[in-house]
């Protein structure tokens, strides 16, 4: 059984996947207001249940923070280095290989593998990468970051409010607490299955660097978080969800940003469908390695 183990966390996250994979195939909807639902009500409600749940003390989130900054400039250094070998730039190359999908993939399979240390853990990870995205992202692929973007997301504010309510050790009547937390929970499936409803709509795939796109940022970026968690010395949840954030796939937001920027939307959607069906196989070898 305990070969097993390592895929408990990875089935439930890919069959959502594939039911929004299936769905897609059956039914054309808009996800339009699926989207503002999770951004807007979902997103928020599991940030600050997360946060503010679960003790979380200062030392952690200085070892989160600094771990996945290690984990983007050892990445952006292998993306600069494969520019190189190949005498080929691209910023559609460039944005999913740096950043993984914290959200959609990230939260699910940090909560199945690593309870609810690992959630808040995930939680945290997501809304800092959330900022760099809208940052540092949005920099590589216009040459200058949309720093207000992330103040127009309530994420930004259920994640001060709920380090706040955290930090202080304020108690929130439970009366209150258990629709947030609720409404939380039913975020992540939906997630999932709108993630697999979006990549159905990538309608072709090109190959060649979009293959070492994933490599680098699948392959690489686990790397990257085996060097960060030994120079920070993580330890415990803090260094298995740094490991798993490492070894994730590209996320979709990169497609959407490289699209509206006119960055070669198809290579970044091509590293995102090809990252997420690699980490089929991938994620229980991460988690073999780290349970």
């Amino acid at each position: 059984m305990e070969l097993f183990k390592p895929l408990a966390p990875v089935i439930p996250v890919f069959l959502l996947i594939a039911a929004g994979l299936t769905f897609a195939h059956w039914k054309t909807i808009s996800l339009v207001s699926v989207t503002e639902i999770i951004v807007y009500l979902g997103t928020p409600s599991l940030v600050f249940g997360s946060l503010a749940s679960k003790p979380l003390y200062a030392g952690d989130i200085a070892i989160l923070l600094g771990g996945i900054v290690v984990i983007f400039v050892i990445v952006g250094l292998l993306v600069r280095l494969y520019f190189l070998c190949f005498g080929f730039i691209s910023r559609g190359f460039a944005l999913p290989s740096l950043f993984m999908n914290a959200g959609n993939m990230g939260i699910p399979l940090a909560l199945f593998a690593f309870g609810q240390a690992g959630f808040q853990r995930a939680t945290l990870l997501f809304v800092i990468i959330t900022f760099m995205q809208y940052s540092l992202g949005i920099y590589i692929l216009n040459g200058r970051g949309n720093w207000r973007e992330i103040f127009r997301l309530p994420l930004i504010y259920a994640a001060i409010a709920g380090l706040a309510v955290n930090l202080v050790q304020i108690k929130i009547p439970e009366l209150i607490m258990q629709p947030i937390t609720m409404l939380g929970q039913a975020t992540i499936p939906i997630m999932l299955i709108s993630l697999g409803y979006r990549l159905h709509q990538v309608e072709s795939l090109q190959w060649g660097h979009a293959v070492g796109g994933a490599l680098v940022r699948i392959v690489g970026g686990f790397c990257a978080a085996n060097l960060a968690v030994l120079m920070i010395g993580a330890e415990g949840a803090n260094g298995q969800v740094l490991l798993l954030y490492g070894a994730l796939p590209a996320a979709v937001i990169n497609f959407v940003l490289t699209e509206k920027y006119h960055q070669d939307p198809g290579l970044a959607a091509s590293i995102v469908v090809l990252s997420t069906f690699m980490s089929v196989f991938t994620m229980p070898i991460v988690f073999w390695f780290i349970l």
